[in-house]
């Protein structure tokens, strides 16, 4: 009796190791929500792209939580993004190849994510320009989802 007692703790052990050292995914929307096993972080991010008069453009949101940044990849590179979710005041950021917000501005976003029920994004390319609107629903979604898994949101 005294052995698989033992037994059952030590697979009850292994099995809390492996989830906590194995990535995780969610997708919610099209949101997708990954933590990775080990020392790596949790982020959310969603994929959106236009194929008009604008011309084509392929790009992601990305939320690193345990950092609280926030960025803007994709292609045509954005030069640069402007952010706003519900009435709250516009974000902006710049870069060459991909935008990080600042610190400080993505810091509110994530709060203003967390709550929020629309997402405009204006994305800038060397030669076009995309707008963008996106619900929030599925952030949401993942956010509780890495809560679940035990994760803390950098909210928290």
């Amino acid at each position: 009796m005294l052995m698989l007692l033992a037994a059952a703790a030590l697979t009850a052990t292994a099995g809390a190791v492996d989830r906590v050292c194995a990535a995780q995914r969610f997708q919610a929307d099209d949101w997708i929500t990954e933590c990775g096993g080990g020392n790596r972080g949790c982020s959310i991010t969603v994929p959106f792209w236009q194929d008009g008069y604008h011309g084509k453009g392929s790009f992601a949101l990305v939320v690193m939580l345990d950092t609280g940044n926030i960025g803007v990849v994709g292609t045509p590179p954005p030069t640069r993004a402007v952010l706003r979710i519900d009435k709250n005041p516009a974000a902006a950021c710049r870069g060459p190849r991909y935008c990080v917000f600042p610190t400080g501005q993505s810091l509110a976003l994530v709060r203003q994510l967390d709550v929020g029920s629309l997402i405009l994004i204006d994305v800038y390319t060397a030669n076009a320009e995309f707008s963008f609107s996106l619900s929030p629903k599925g952030y949401q979604a993942g956010v509780a989802q890495i809560r679940a898994w035990g994760y803390q949101a950098s909210a928290d």
